[in-house]
């Protein structure tokens, strides 16, 4: 038990009486009930779900209302509260709180911090931002979160990129004394963002050949768009009901004009699928021969057209506005735009276009500018391309269309759908003998520009290559 530290019921976490019983729940379900319980016990939960204190202190307060009350089960109360992971740890300095630590999961273990050390310093995996008025700090390694209250402890740990032990962190921050410096750091260590080093600096994640090669923005985004690390909202939790619009499951039109795209006759034969799925390959060397508009419109009709739509029930605004497609969309929300920088296409000039979905057809967008050129030249470069390619088809998301329902993961789900485009428009390239490739990397900043839209509410998040024929 962390003596030191100010206890308290963490967030989330309730006391509420029923009957002559005690019961502490939590959102998910978990409870624990104390029956009937005693002057003493009733003190010190009452305590925790208010204003908290020092385990030494909380527990001579719950024998000053019961003094018959036994200090050992006082103090088993309390751990099998911290075994659960249902109190939070504040750290306090001349009666100021300075930082407190929220346990998210019951992975979380308090650690002291170890004198021996030669130094801990910060993880490459700890991040800050701000958090109301508190500077949060988290790490994809840990499943616990700080919120520093004081702009000294947020100083200290700037100092953490560098090894410190406790006492040459306390002799560079004076306006800290050693025991808040320590504690400081066992919180730290706790979350974890810092970790024990040796002699030379490293850190325990240097050593280790897993961690070493992943990135920090890669873990973060893996750790924090799942569950088991966190304890965030994840899912469909229509978050903006009601107060923000969704948006429409199909985008209005720019007003440029319109090109019909030839469908095609689902009576015609095929190749095997198996075959298909066999021969799949990603083409990077083109033939002489173009794509064609008959080929161009089947691989969108059966890629991406409305089959049916769904609109949003008046009545029950959970019941928003959907589409069926030849491929799988999470929520029916199918927030993935085609665009198409076209270079060879016969029956089509050159031009940036938009794929409408609903009507199949391709709607004029931009001439041919050095943004589209820019958006050929990294097609080329991220594909090791000698020539730029018939089509290049951008996936671009409408973000909000996703945000609406889903928390915690919806950039996920949206590069999800992508997978789930790029490998439809594999087997159906493959099927009408076509060269397709797709594109591990783009530029969403140039692509906004290309198309005139809004980086923060639609921008490119993958390419395609396609040209006519393999070379």
């Amino acid at each position: 038990m962390a003596h030191d530290f100010h206890l308290q019921l963490r967030p989330g976490v309730r006391l509420q009486p029923d009957g002559a019983d005690l019961l502490l729940a939590r959102a998910d379900g978990q409870a624990l009930r104390q029956r009937a319980p005693g002057g003493g016990l009733r003190t010190l939960l009452q305590t925790l779900s208010e204003a908290g204190g020092r385990a030494d202190d909380l527990i001579a307060l719950a024998q000053e209302a019961e003094p018959t009350a036994p200090a050992v089960s006082l103090y088993y109360l309390l751990a099998s509260l911290e075994r659960r992971c249902w109190l939070s740890y504040t750290l306090v300095q001349d009666g100021q709180t300075l930082a407190t630590l929220e346990p998210m999961t019951q992975a979380f273990r308090l650690v002291a911090v170890d004198d021996a050390a030669p130094g801990y310093r910060l993880s490459r995996f700890a991040w800050t931002r701000r958090d109301g008025e508190a500077t949060l700090v988290e790490c994809s390694l840990g499943p616990a979160r700080l919120r520093l209250r004081d702009g000294r402890l947020a100083a200290a740990l700037g100092l953490l990129t560098r090894p410190q032990t406790a006492a040459t962190l306390a002799a560079a921050r004076p306006d800290l004394t050693p025991a808040t410096v320590t504690g400081l750091l066992a919180l730290l260590a706790s979350i974890p963002a810092v970790f024990a080093c040796d002699a030379a600096g490293s850190l325990p994640e240097d050593r280790d050949p897993a961690l070493r090669q992943w990135e920090y923005h890669d873990l973060l985004f893996h750790s924090r768009s799942r569950m088991g690390r966190h304890d965030y909202p994840l899912g469909g939790t229509f978050r903006f009901l009601g107060q923000l619009p969704h948006a429409p499951a199909l985008k209005a039109p720019a007003g440029g004009p319109r090109f019909p795209l030839p469908r095609p006759d689902p009576a015609a034969p095929g190749p095997d699928f198996f075959a298909v799925v066999e021969a799949r390959r990603s083409v990077r060397r083109y033939g002489d021969t173009p794509l064609s508009l008959e080929q161009l419109g089947t691989l969108l009709w059966h890629s991406a057209r409305v089959q049916s739509h769904r609109p949003a029930d008046p009545n029950d605004a959970r019941q928003y506005e959907t589409t069926l497609r030849p491929v799988a969309g999470g929520g029916a929300m199918h927030e993935l735009e085609l665009y198409l920088t076209v270079t060879r296409c016969t029956g089509l000039e050159p031009a940036l276009y938009r794929y409408d979905p609903l009507v199949h057809e391709l709607e004029w967008i931009a001439a041919p500018s050095a943004d589209t050129q820019a958006l050929l030249n990294g097609a080329m470069a991220a594909a090791a391309l000698e020539v730029p390619p018939d089509v290049l088809i951008t996936l671009a998301a409408r973000f909000g269309r996703m945000a609406w329902k889903y928390e915690g993961m919806a950039y996920a789900v949206t590069l999800k759908h992508v997978g789930v485009l790029y490998q439809q428009f594999y087997l159906v390239a493959t099927a009408l003998g076509l060269a397709p490739c797709a594109l591990g990397a783009g530029d969403s900043d140039r692509f906004a520009a290309a198309a005139g839209t809004h980086y923060y509410e639609e921008t490119s998040v993958g390419e395609f290559a396609l040209a006519g024929t393999p070379g």
